[in-house]
């Protein structure tokens, strides 16, 4: 029995995330400790379009709702998974999960890097656009302000800007084949605008101790698998400035052999993205399941 978990990142959280999550008694340490930071009504947050993408928000929730899901989870699986892999904030999740951090570290880390990355582009209007179906060469040749901020494939990127220039690139490509979206983030993630933040984090993470990994995480930060406590720790504050090959790190989770994929967090963007790219080894969302019981059973029937 083999199989990999991912953890999304924030950008697809909604208020009828994984419903069953306050339902269920084995969330609850890791709810209760997100809503130290959150407070008890994140649900009714994750109503407003406006307030749910804030990063000081968003961040937490995500880390905080992906381990108390993989905490009801875990429980039914007989084993740990092969490998992990989290995007872009959700590697604070898998570095918990993979028992590097604990939950309470994971998601006040994800507070402090939601701070940070604030803290960065202050008085600056910025963010990220997903564009797809043109080769991004052509893209970050044709608009040289541009920055791949996160690489799925030879035409299908994410990129950061300041927000005068996302504005020019969606006008200037209305009409044409290229797949345009602006993300309800409102920072520059994984790109050069991000440099003060991914220092002033490595300075945060000089205090946390971290253990060694009890399964290997494939880090965003080179998209290659990791064990090494000096490694992991580097990689998971330069990744806030520097690209993400989210491509890579698929393929180096598919290197390892696993039989199926399981992403815990809202919406299945990444499991879909999988299935494309590898339509003969099945992944699939927790938010796919009613509870984390049909998930696990899925999970067995396809890894074993």
């Amino acid at each position: 029995m083999s199989y990999a978990l991912i953890f999304a990142g924030q950008g697809s959280q909604h208020a009828d995330m994984m419903p069953w999550l306050s339902a269920d008694s084995r969330s609850a340490p890791a709810l209760g400790e997100m809503e130290t930071y959150l407070g008890g009504a994140w649900r009714e947050t994750l109503e407003d379009p406006l307030r749910r993408g804030k990063n000081r928000f968003a961040q937490p929730l995500i880390v905080g709702t992906a381990l108390a899901a993989w905490e009801s989870l875990k429980a039914d699986l007989p084993i740990s998974p092969a490998v992990v892999a989290g995007y872009s904030v959700g590697e604070l999740a898998a570095f918990a999960c993979a028992g590097v951090i604990s939950v309470q570290q994971a998601i006040g880390l994800a507070t402090i890097r939601a701070d940070l990355m604030d803290r960065a582009v202050e008085g600056k209007g910025c963010g990220l656009i997903s564009i797809s179906g043109i080769p991004v060469k052509r893209v970050l040749d044709q608009f040289r302000n541009l920055s791949c901020a996160i690489l799925f494939d030879y035409d299908h990127a994410v990129f950061g800007a300041l927000n005068d220039d996302l504005d020019f690139v969606q006008t200037q490509l209305a009409g044409s084949v290229a797949v345009c979206k602006r993300l309800a983030i409102d920072v520059a993630s994984h790109t050069l605008l991000m440099t003060s933040a991914s220092e002033s984090f490595s300075e945060a993470l000089g205090s946390v101790t971290f253990s060694p990994p009890t399964v290997p995480i494939v880090i965003n930060f080179q998209a290659k698998v990791s064990r090494r406590l000096s490694e992991l720790k580097t990689a998971l504050s330069a990744q806030i400035c520097a690209m993400v090959d989210w491509g890579s790190c698929m393929d180096a989770l598919a290197e390892s052999g696993v039989r199926c994929v399981l992403e815990i967090g809202p919406k299945g963007a990444l499991s879909a993205l999988w299935n494309r790219r590898y339509p003969a080894l099945p992944a699939r969302s927790i938010e796919d399941f009613q509870d984390p019981r049909g998930a696990a059973a899925w999970v067995r029937n396809c890894a074993s």
